[in-house]
């Protein structure tokens, strides 16, 4: 078990080097993108990657 220092500097780290955002997708018309996305493993990566991908597309 983490001792309340390490929590608090888990906790501190997060708010100064991360961003977190959430997405919801619709059951039905989203289907499609839940289906993509729970059969890609690392939901995260894919995200970034595909993200990335379009960053790159834009900017040339």
């Amino acid at each position: 078990m983490a001792t309340k220092a390490q929590v608090n500097a888990t906790t501190k780290y997060i708010k100064e080097h991360m961003r977190q955002f959430v997405v919801r997708c619709n059951k039905e018309a989203d289907a499609d993108v839940i289906e993509y996305l729970e059969g890609c493993g690392n939901i995260t990566e894919e995200v970034k990657r595909l993200v990335r991908e379009r960053i790159g597309q834009i900017s040339k």
